[in-house]
């Protein structure tokens, strides 16, 4: 009975390794083998639980996903009440600059990331990534459509499309943060969209 436990943590452990990995050097300079030494894991084992490096970064994908939804969900419900949709839009990109400037920004968001190397060349990843980005636009659609109740921003363009103009933004922020090394570019991007852009 304890064999499928042991099992599973060694599967989770390496979907772990496998974000700060693949978040930090991309896909292509992601190699297996430096996944499986950061868990102590034999080569052989890898191939017990993913069929291929790309089914494993599929999967990667998924849990990334999921696990910054359920981070974000918690905030929307604990310390996020309280704050109006634009300040709720504000702690949240604050506190992931925070993250990547405590990495030394060479972590950046792994779907962000992950598209632009290999979207193109893997169908599988590409649904997950599409998975993800559809999930992530439905909360920020959400967070937009309280604002605009609000009347907090403009109400000329639907929320769905806001979130992904915003969302446009935020990605194409992270990738001149981590050319600057800087999170001051991403902060006043993000302070134009949402007081000139997004304005009511």
């Amino acid at each position: 009975m304890n064999r499928p436990r042991r099992s599973e943590h060694t599967r989770e452990a390496l979907i772990i390794a496998g974000i700060e990995q693949l978040s930090e050097h991309g896909y292509h300079g992601t190699g297996i083998k430096q996944i499986l030494d950061e868990v102590n894991v034999p080569k052989g084992s890898f191939y017990n639980f993913f069929a291929s490096k790309e089914a494993f970064v599929a999967e990667v994908i998924g849990h990334y996903s999921r696990d910054l939804l359920n981070q974000l969900s918690e905030f929307m419900t604990g310390e996020g009440k309280t704050l109006t949709p634009i300040e709720q839009l504000r702690t949240i990109y604050r506190y992931s600059l925070k993250q990547y400037a405590s990495h030394e920004f060479k972590k950046s968001c792994l779907v962000g990331s992950i598209a632009t190397e290999i979207s193109a060349e893997s169908e599988m990843c590409r649904i997950e990534l599409e998975a993800a980005m559809k999930q992530w636009l439905i909360f920020f659609s959400a967070i937009f459509e309280q604002a605009q109740i609000q009347q907090l921003v403009r109400d000329d363009i639907s929320p769905t499309d806001m979130a992904a103009v915003y969302w446009a933004a935020w990605e194409g922020a992270l990738i001149k943060m981590k050319m600057s090394a800087d999170t001051q570019p991403v902060k006043k991007i993000m302070e134009l969209m949402i007081e000139t852009l997004l304005k009511k």
